[in-house]
């Protein structure tokens, strides 16, 4: 089917939106929960640590060491989480794109990926505001902070974290440039300390203009459920089940390979882009680069400028070693000895996977069809998204020891062509490779794709689909749709499934959908 003829496909059925004769996203999965519980066989000390890696991953950051408004305790209700106003810690940095883990990772549950939350938290229930992208308000303008918030941002649009494609000097960029800045909180220095920090000497950066230029792209949060049974699974069986599949990779077209470790080797698998070797590294990056918290793994801040860094230590999140919890950094007590950013890596370590809804008639018959199953041949969705994967029989945390993993991701990195290309490159992932994102607990997820540009499941299907560029092949560019050039690239590994997937009849359509929803 042609770019033209699905369009037309579309249209048709916008023209009759929710008749039986058309293949529709369910929506979000209502309900409870499927995500959000820790492990189940935790011991009693596991249990332990990760209620008090929850308590560290929902509290609010304060930016200097003595600025913080709650020094002891945290909050404790799960239900009420992300209506944290105190802040209960010090070290945010004086660029962020949060303020909290918690802030980026809610929906449908505390670790889950980007949701909605009240943007003020601290108003009495009555006055309370209906939850929106936390973006849009709350973590721009808390603490009288003066952020504009740039236009990619809406009040219910993704979360969204930024990437530069290129520098002024058009060298390859690729990083995280942070939304934004301390500018105007009440917590930058200590009371009667001078406030030198503005936006003289810390702008936000022009997000506009860049946006203007194409060069921006776009990432969205990953949920974290589940994420400690992933980090588990050895390099062997992730190489086991790709090796299983060949055959019928071989006729749909679909290759993947690892992104690997520059330092050892081994394959990484967290992140979009599978960049991440361990939740060790993704949890000490994550502070770092969205929170501006600078720890054991990455001491250094993305942005240096002195007139803002008051009197915070640098690295400020290491191994507490004060002599009483005055500052709830004891070295002699074991809840709070261990540093926020290991906390995290630990929350995650223990969290549970997602659990799936009871499948209907409709998306039973919908996992035939996506590859699971005798029955049918399905189109071949588990060429990429392998249905599961089994961890070692043996690990230091019991409750993750032969652990049947239905994660729905070989963990691997794929060609997607144009239509998916951010145009950055993360280790072996060049500009149009991602990692095949899990699809566990996607039933109860938002936004879609690595830019959050749809919260449709049927389009994120369509636009899998990628045919190769009209390429010059000795310059390395393609000329795009507004007339401008593009990078070359071949076609997405999804064509063939996408193909299979249009063919089918709307119902068969809908039962992909419906299984999928139910995940």
């Amino acid at each position: 089917m042609s770019g033209s003829s699905l369009r037309r496909g579309l249209l048709a059925c916008a023209l009759l939106a929710r008749s039986a004769l058309c293949s529709q996203d369910p929506g979000l999965r209502l309900g409870p929960a499927d995500g959000g519980q820790p492990l189940p066989g935790l011991t009693a000390v596991e249990t332990a640590i990760f209620s008090e890696a929850f308590q560290r991953m929902v509290q609010l950051e304060a930016v200097c060491d003595t600025c913080a408004d709650l020094t002891l305790g945290a909050h404790t209700d799960p239900a009420q989480a992300n209506l944290v106003t105190q802040t209960n810690s010090a070290g945010l940095g004086i660029r962020f794109n949060g303020d909290q883990c918690s802030v980026c990772h809610n929906q449908p549950a505390v670790g889950g990926s980007g949701g909605f939350m009240v943007p003020n938290p601290g108003a009495a229930p009555a006055q309370q505001r209906r939850p929106e992208n936390p973006m849009f308000d709350l973590i721009a303008h808390r603490k009288g902070a003066i952020n504009t918030v740039p236009s990619f941002i809406t009040r219910y649009g993704p979360i969204r974290e930024v990437r530069f494609v290129r520098r002024p000097d058009g060298s390859a960029d690729g990083g995280v440039h942070q939304l934004f800045t301390v500018v105007g909180r009440s917590d930058v220095f200590p009371p009667g300390q001078a406030d030198t920090c503005n936006s003289e000497v810390m702008a936000q950066p022009d997000f506009e203009q860049e946006l203007q230029r194409n060069n921006l792209r776009f990432r969205i949060p990953l949920q974290l459920f589940g994420l400690g049974i992933i980090d588990g699974i050895q390099d062997r069986e992730i190489l086991a089940r790709h090796a299983a599949s060949a055959a019928m990779r071989a006729r749909l077209g679909i290759v993947g390979v690892a992104n690997r470790s520059g330092n050892d080797g081994t394959i990484t698998r967290f992140g979009w882009k599978a960049q991440n070797k361990s939740l060790a590294v993704f949890s000490g990056e994550a502070y770092n680069v969205e929170m501006g918290v600078t720890n054991d793994v990455f001491p250094q801040a993305t942005d240096e400028t002195p007139q803002c860094l008051a009197n915070k230590s640098e690295p400020n999140d290491i191994l507490r070693t004060d002599a009483d919890d005055s500052r709830n950094q004891s070295y002699y007590d074991a809840h709070h000895q261990a540093s926020d950013w290991l906390m995290f890596s630990m929350f995650m370590r223990l969290l549970d996977a997602p659990r799936p809804a009871p499948l209907s008639a409709s998306a039973q018959r919908g996992k035939l069809l996506f590859g699971e199953g005798p029955q049918l041949p399905g189109i071949g969705c588990v060429g990429c998204h392998t249905a599961a994967m089994v961890t070692p029989a043996q690990s230091e945390t019991p409750a993750l020891q032969n652990v049947t993993a239905r994660l729905y991701s070989d963990l691997l990195i794929h060609h997607m062509g144009r239509n998916l290309a951010d145009d950055i490159t993360q280790g072996k992932a060049s500009g149009d490779m991602f990692r095949t994102t899990p699809l566990w607990g996607v039933g109860q997820r938002r936004f879609f794709l690595h830019d959050g540009r749809t919260d449709d499941l049927l389009k994120a299907i369509h636009v899998h689909y990628s045919p190769p560029a009209d390429c010059d092949r000795e310059r390395g560019r393609a000329e795009s749709r507004d007339g401008g050039e593009q990078n070359c690239y071949g076609p997405s590994e999804a064509n063939t499934v996408v193909l299979a997937f249009r063919a089918l009849s709307d119902a068969d359509q809908q039962a992909i959908l419906d299984f999928l929803r139910a995940l």
